[in-house]
């Protein structure tokens, strides 16, 4: 007599590990985004209805892709994609629009978006872009070195960059300009108070692309910059300065 078989253990669902954000203000399409793009495997979805609250969402979760609109109100993807391209460069935005390329005359692509998709959406094209723009890797990404001796190593060779910095705290932004700080982002925090959270971080992963494209915050050299850190985190862990 043959033994029953054992049912197969069904497959475990797939753990997100990319995020997509999609801004768009209409919400019937933003629907149609939401029902049609559940197919898209591996991708933690979220949704802005302009480009005021996408930006605020790209302070504080890390975003692989960005799908927006254009003609959006209280920001529109114009303007998204120029402080995108500027604060947070390592994400590639794709744009949705019905605009035809008389209106728009390729602005997005100039202002830094990789691609331009033209609605109605055929979602299949659509999710394509996707996969293919989160294949898009990062200049360069560092592990197991520490942010300062990065930074040190920038500051002698004279790099300009944007680091992306993430550890268990967040994510946050690093700008370098002929190898000094000269802005930092973390969350709502800008300027100095953001540069030395992020100098306090414990074993961050980071990558970096070379464009540094914003407005000097922080005048402190490197050095100096380092040693306040330092301060400020044996403040924080008296116990890591005991012998």
């Amino acid at each position: 007599m043959s033994l029953p078989t054992r049912p197969r253990p069904l497959p475990l669902p797939e753990i997100p590990t990319k995020t997509l954000l999609v801004v768009e203000d209409d919400r019937a399409t933003l629907s149609l985004y939401r029902a049609g793009l559940k197919g898209l495997q591996g991708f933690k979805i979220i949704m802005a209805e302009n480009g005021g609250q996408a930006f605020e969402m790209l302070r504080h979760e890390p975003v692989h892709v960005l799908v927006t609109d254009l003609n959006m109100p209280v920001m529109d993807g114009f303007n998204l994609i120029a402080k995108v391209s500027r604060f947070y460069p390592q994400v590639p935005i794709i744009v949705m629009t019905g605009l035809d390329e008389s209106q728009h005359l390729n602005t997005p692509l100039q202002l830094g978006a990789i691609r331009i998709l033209t609605k109605p959406p055929r979602l299949t094209l659509l999710m394509d872009a996707i996969r293919a723009a989160a294949q898009f890797e990062p200049a360069g990404m560092v592990r197991g070195i520490g942010l300062n001796s990065i930074l040190q190593l920038l500051n002698w060779e004279k790099k300009s960059c944007t680091l992306t910095v993430k550890s268990e705290a967040g994510m946050g932004l690093l700008y370098l300009k002929a190898g000094e700080v000269v802005h930092a982002a973390y969350r709502a925090d800008e300027g100095l108070p953001a540069a030395y959270e992020i100098l306090c971080w414990d074993k961050p992963d980071i990558e970096f692309v070379e464009t540094c494209r914003v407005e000097q915050t922080i005048v402190l050299p490197l050095t100096e910059l380092l040693m306040n850190a330092a301060m400020i985190s044996d403040h924080r862990h008296p116990e890591f300065g005991e012998a």
